[in-house]
């Protein structure tokens, strides 16, 4: 594996964009093989592709209000709704079969 490409991959587990990018470059610019030159175009590409997520906000979902009994408009011919609590202490009836 070339010296480059072994920086460049060490400048990208550090989240170092930059620098993983210019050792990728010097690569592509100084030549090497095939296979050594489709690394650092596929690695020039995730680059772009992150720092391009970094930059744009991710869309989120409009907050939405809470719906409750009180904030329920009525109209003057009816009457407000109430609210019926449970007794505070509701009485269990257990039946054995």
């Amino acid at each position: 594996m070339r010296e480059e490409i072994r920086l460049g991959n060490e400048a990208l587990a550090r989240n170092e964009f930059e620098t993983a990018r210019q050792y990728f470059q010097q690569l592509l610019s100084q030549g090497g093989t095939v296979l050594q030159e489709r690394i650092a175009e596929n690695r020039l590409r995730e680059i772009r592709e992150k720092t391009e997520a970094l930059q744009s906000p991710v869309p989120s979902k409009p907050r939405l209000r809470r719906k409750t009994a009180e904030g329920k408009k009525t109209t003057p011919d009816e009457p407000p709704s109430r609210v019926i609590r449970p007794p505070d202490r509701p009485i269990v009836v257990i039946r054995k079969h």
